[in-house]
């Protein structure tokens, strides 16, 4: 009888586990179709520019391609609340699986947008209406699946199962890479300018099947529906957010100021940089992203899981101090237009963003209770890579037309560095919380 009960009691935890892994998984990959869809514009920046943006330059074409890429990640927080709120008060299944709908829509019209020639300047505002509404959808659905992955987990594993989510935006992206990049030697030069770019958008909306998925297949977290049981759900998490917690979501914005810098600066702005400044082919980018985007994901698991054992804040403190350290030699390597060396910055680059936004979403929803986590972190977080983030391309990009030098984007990344370091300082180390 005591046999029984004891592997009655194995069976149900392996089975609780393997539906936990399961759960996990799931936000992952719907977050991994996000990423897919929302990461193309930037892929796709030059050719959007000029499709979108007529000017006289392909640098004055990009620098309006990557203000329109701003302009997404400002809708960001306005998501953010949206779906912050809708997962505080409903559940962090609705609000995720709501957000993946809302995504699949805006990429499917992106694929099949009349350009400038076609429509003139309705086709302009079309783009950048189509991209505020991705831009409202990302607001929710990344750090909708931070809290989903989470909460089905202990806290022992916050850090690795926080990185899962962080991990995906690598493989999204990377998929975005990899069909652009088949598609690209599939056509012609001249197919894949005239329609072909088209098609990896298209692609996008199967994006849906992960939402559905979610919505019909996953449970609530444990954490919610106990906070519903006892009654706890607010009516307004956003003004609690915004009257109790204001001091710990600037220090958390500011922490995640770096990451958003690095991880932008790595994956979206020097990769057009090197095709446009530096004579580098398509196929030469998409090779360097690959590579780069694998070992990101990689390194973002390991990290997560390394802020597990030895603290959150020991990671942020040594990755901060050797970014501001190597910062200066890698973008000066990157300006001498040597192949090889361009190369092993990236991936250094890669490296240290990795080895960044790893223990972030741990760190993010270790902050805030329960109750209004998702709106909290979401808040947060889509301010932090909005303003820091989202703009990235376009300020590096400004800095280079002023200056001449990619190296000017040091100073920018360096004083981002000193800002999270500073608010380091007054964040109280929650891992063993």
């Amino acid at each position: 009888m005591l046999l029984t009960s004891i592997l009655t009691l194995d069976t149900n935890e392996i089975i609780k586990n393997m539906n936990k892994r399961k759960l996990v998984f799931a936000s992952g990959v719907a977050n991994a179709f996000e990423w897919y869809d929302y990461a193309l514009f930037g892929y796709f920046a030059p050719i959007i520019g000029a499709k979108f943006f007529p000017g006289s330059s392909p640098s004055s074409s990009l620098l309006h391609a990557f203000l329109v890429f701003a302009i997404g990640y400002l809708m960001r927080p306005i998501g953010g609340v949206f779906f912050g709120v809708l997962g505080d008060r409903f559940g962090r299944k609705t609000a995720l699986s709501t957000s993946i709908f809302c995504m699949s829509l805006p990429t499917a019209l992106i694929g099949i947008l009349p350009t400038y020639d076609n429509i003139g300047v309705i086709a302009t505002i079309l783009m950048i209406l189509l991209r505020m509404l991705q831009g409202l959808s990302m607001g929710g659905v990344l750090t909708g699946s931070i809290a989903f992955a989470i909460e089905h987990t202990g806290k022992v594993h916050r850090g690795f199962t926080g990185s899962i989510p962080m991990s995906s935006i690598c493989l999204g992206i990377l998929f975005g890479s990899v069909i652009s990049q088949l598609i690209q030697n599939l056509l012609s030069a001249q197919q894949f300018n005239d329609w072909g770019w088209r098609i990896p958008f298209l692609v996008g909306i199967f994006i849906l099947f992960a939402g559905l998925y979610i919505k019909k297949y996953t449970s609530e977290t444990p954490s919610f529906q106990s906070i519903k049981e006892d009654g706890g759900i607010l009516k307004s998490p956003l003004k609690k957010v915004i009257s109790v917690y204001w001091i710990d979501m600037l220090i958390s914005i500011f922490i995640n100021s770096t990451g958003s810098v690095i991880f932008y600066l790595q994956a979206t702005y020097l990769m057009s940089f090197l095709r446009i400044n530096r004579g580098f082919t398509d196929d030469q980018v998409s090779n360097l992203a690959n590579y780069c985007y694998i070992i990101m994901a990689i390194v973002t698991l390991c990290s997560g899981y390394l802020s597990d054992v030895i603290g959150r804040k020991k990671i942020f403190v040594i990755n901060l101090l050797v970014i501001i350290l190597v910062i200066p030699f890698l973008m000066n390597v990157i300006e001498t237009g040597e192949f090889c060396f361009i190369i092993i910055s990236q991936i250094v680059l890669s490296i240290l963003a990795a080895c960044y936004i790893g223990p972030e979403p741990a760190l993010q929803a270790e902050f805030y209770p329960t109750n209004i986590r998702n709106t909290a972190l979401s808040l947060s977080y889509n301010t932090a890579t909005s303003i820091f983030g989202g703009t990235t391309p376009l300020i590096l990009e400004y800095l280079v037309q002023k200056t001449g030098t990619i190296t000017s984007s040091i100073y920018y990344v360096i004083a981002c560095a000193i800002s999270s370091l500073i608010a380091l300082c007054f964040y109280k180390d929650r891992s063993r919380g």
